[in-house]
């Protein structure tokens, strides 16, 4: 049987992939475009669970080479706004296709006249068929319902698709275009060696995480969207503990004053991005709460998960390789079976994907 962790491991070369189709797979929403390419004065992003995450983890790269505001929306915070931008490029998120909400939204951007664009796992599914034009996201079928090569496919897809669009209206150069798209291949190179690491360090560390009562991840720049992503995964996958993924400046503020000697405190360090605040937290978690974890660069003492950064902008892809591999083991290590699709579950999430309907 697929594990969820195979799952994991297929990221690396399914990463290398989508790099290698980035400008086949956007060629038909160039075309499409047309000269409105040079129209555009934002983009605006809407999914749900990971699809969103994985927004929030690619919008600031998106904003920078483009030029443009990049906003990101739950589906049903979409569905509720008042007003609508109708010269932005509106991008929609669903790796299955068939998130209901996700696909009236495009049908109402379609009725206003906006460009869509659906980001899916293929053309045929009924959200990419309802989008004006499709970007295949790459994953292909994923096993499990609880999406790691889906999450990670999509935020480099959406990367992809702001590069092409500032190729298309120069404000990134074509050896700029193709130098960032070679950060996206060393993250994928290294996202193995980050896998390894993170399994040795929970076997050292299993006795005392499964002791935890909840896991706080804390992030900044593209990693919020991973602190995000990694909670959800510790939440949906071990279905034991709960779990909060927090932007970093939130170590500084509220959330902190209800920790409790039951949390366990994570802070993704990327060694570029408020060091200080995640170090601080996590200094904290480990004198007064026992369980405080630096991931990634300049850990604090010998009991963090440290692995080298290399992938640059795509840094993401080798911290949801963390936070990834440490829900499954923990969800493994507190005997919740983690089962691919299809095979049977008597737990009440099994309603959850009445939402999403063909």
């Amino acid at each position: 049987m697929v594990t969820m962790l195979d799952c994991i491991r297929r990221v690396a070369p399914i990463t290398k992939e989508i790099v290698k189709n980035a400008q086949v797979n956007t060629d038909d929403m160039v075309s499409k475009l047309g000269d409105d390419v040079r129209k555009i004065n934002e983009i605006v992003i809407c999914g749900a669970g990971s699809s969103n995450t994985a927004a929030v983890t690619a919008a600031g790269f998106m904003e920078k080479v483009t030029g443009l505001q990049v906003h990101t929306f739950m589906a049903n915070q979409f569905a509720r706004k008042s007003v609508y931008n109708p010269d932005a490029l509106y991008i929609f998120v669903s790796q299955t296709g068939t998130s209901t909400l996700v696909k009236e939204m495009v049908a109402r951007m379609n009725d206003m006249g906006c460009f869509t664009v659906s980001v899916t796992e293929d053309e045929t599914t009924p959200v990419g068929k309802q989008a004006k034009t499709h970007v295949n996201m790459g994953c292909g079928y994923e096993e499990y319902w609880f999406r790691t090569i889906g999450y990670c496919s999509s935020v480099v897809t959406l990367m992809v698709i702001g590069l092409r669009i500032a190729l298309e209206r120069g404000t990134v150069t074509v050896k700029e275009y193709n130098d960032y798209l070679a950060e996206a291949v060393v993250a994928a190179d290294n996202h193995p060696a980050v896998i390894e690491k993170t399994i040795a360090w929970f076997n050292a560390h299993k006795d005392e995480l499964v002791k935890g009562r909840c896991f706080v991840v804390y992030g900044s720049g593209p990693l919020h969207g991973v602190a995000l992503e990694g909670a959800l995964k510790v939440l949906e996958t071990a279905k034991t503990f709960m779990a909060i993924g927090y932007e970093a400046e939130d170590g500084l503020h509220g959330p902190n004053l209800g920790f409790g000697k039951g949390e366990v405190i994570i802070s993704l360090n990327d060694g570029v991005n408020d060091e200080w605040m995640g170090h601080g937290v996590v200094e904290y978690a480990k004198k007064e709460l026992t369980q405080g974890y630096i991931f990634g660069a300049h850990p604090l003492d010998e009991n963090d998960l440290e692995f080298e950064v290399k992938g640059g902008n795509f840094r993401a892809l080798e911290f949801a390789a963390a936070v990834e591999t440490l829900a499954y083991l923990l969800a493994k290590a507190v005997g919740t079976p983690v089962l691919p699709i299809g095979e049977y579950q008597d737990h009440i999430s099994g309603k959850y994907f009445e939402t999403h309907r063909g």
